[in-house]
């Protein structure tokens, strides 16, 4: 999407005066990379965001829509990665097993697919215990041998995927992988960066304001600079409890209740503004621009071609006015949710980027 010079100026002023105050607090990490080594290079990647299962809005329970989704898909070719970019899962409304269990014939009708290498699978914030049931695993593993130091918070790729791999059929065609929050790979020779977009709350500036000194030395009690390791520090506490206080019968059934209770805890401390119902979701890529642009000039010593995220469940497309990089929102697959934007999208990287809108029976 092409923004008005107006627009275009006013995005790189909030994004330049977001990096001068941060950079201010904190030092540059510059070490935003896949750990598994060089970047797989591919011809085509297919992202999909969002699918919310345990969500009541949930559309692609419904047999019908998951064959036409898998049609669209099919039509594409050869995919050589499908990405499920986070939130495939909601844990935060519904027991992890019910979850799980409304995901079943959607997830085997992607592992059938027969033009498609392998899936990538990048859990959110809602579906975030998913990684970390493998972090406490590890854990549990360097206790028993007697080291007491925590493994990092982070997961390179990795084939063991429990929540995946119960929903693999015996017919399955396509191998799927785990990464979190990362995955980098080159599209024809071109890099691209996805992560789910909870992230991206780090990078507002009223975090990093002087009179917001507290919040900033609980996220920062354990390192001198923002890396990935203080992030999922500070959130993974938050995450955990709404995932586990789902499985309590009739603790969920406010909906997002505590969801908004925090959100207009922040408004209280100037953490965020009044014009958002909570943060982030419904938003558009204009909106986000500026935390992207600081997060790229944190992470990147060279900004990738592509930033892919979804969360917001508002799909589009922007060249950011400073790193020139084309940052896409994935959109989500939900229904009817009020207040919150949604779309059916997907979106295709090859060539260039490409959403597309499925038509679905809503």
């Amino acid at each position: 999407m092409a923004l008005s010079d107006e627009i275009s100026k006013r995005i790189a002023q909030e994004a330049k005066k977001t990096i001068e105050l941060i950079t201010q607090r904190i030092p540059k990490v510059l070490d935003w990379r896949d750990r598994g080594g060089s970047p797989r290079e591919v011809k085509r990647l297919v992202v999909i965001s969002d699918t919310h299962f345990g969500n009541p809005h949930e559309l692609l329970t419904d047999e019908a829509n998951i064959a036409r989704l898998c049609d669209v898909l099919k039509a594409l070719e050869k995919i050589d990665e499908l990405i499920l970019l986070g939130d495939v899962f909601d844990f935060w409304l519904v027991p992890m097993r019910e979850a799980i269990q409304r995901g079943r014939d959607f997830m085997s009708a992607l592992y059938e697919l027969d033009n498609v290498s392998r899936m990538i699978y990048i859990p959110g914030n809602h579906d975030h215990r998913a990684f970390w049931m493998l972090y406490e695993e590890k854990y549990l593993e360097r206790l028993r041998e007697g080291e007491l130091d925590p493994p990092e918070i982070s997961l390179p790729l990795t084939d063991d995927c429990p929540v995946m791999d119960i929903l693999k059929p015996s017919t399955a065609r396509v191998a799927l992988s785990m990464v979190y929050p990362i995955h980098q790979v080159k599209v024809k020779g071109k890099d691209v960066l996805l992560t789910h977009g909870h992230l991206l709350g780090f990078f507002e500036r009223s975090m990093w304001r002087p009179r917001h000194s507290v919040l900033a030395s609980l996220i920062l009690s354990r390192s001198e600079y923002l890396g990935l390791e203080d992030m999922e520090r500070f959130l993974s506490p938050f995450y955990q409890m709404l995932a586990l206080s789902a499985e309590v019968p009739g603790v969920t059934s406010g909906g997002y209740r505590l969801y908004r209770l925090l959100s207009r805890t922040g408004k209280i401390l100037g953490l965020q503004g009044d014009e958002r119902v909570s943060t982030y979701r419904g938003t558009s890529i204009e909106e986000n621009a500026a935390e992207i642009e600081a997060l790229l000039d944190h992470f990147c010593s060279d900004t990738p071609a592509y930033f892919v995220y979804g969360h917001t469940h508002r799909p589009g497309k922007l060249e950011l006015p400073i790193s020139r990089t084309l940052a896409v929102n994935t959109g989500c697959w939900l229904g009817d949710e009020g207040l919150f934007y949604s779309a059916c999208t997907i979106l295709e990287i090859s060539d260039s980027a490409n959403l597309f809108e499925v038509d679905l029976k809503t």
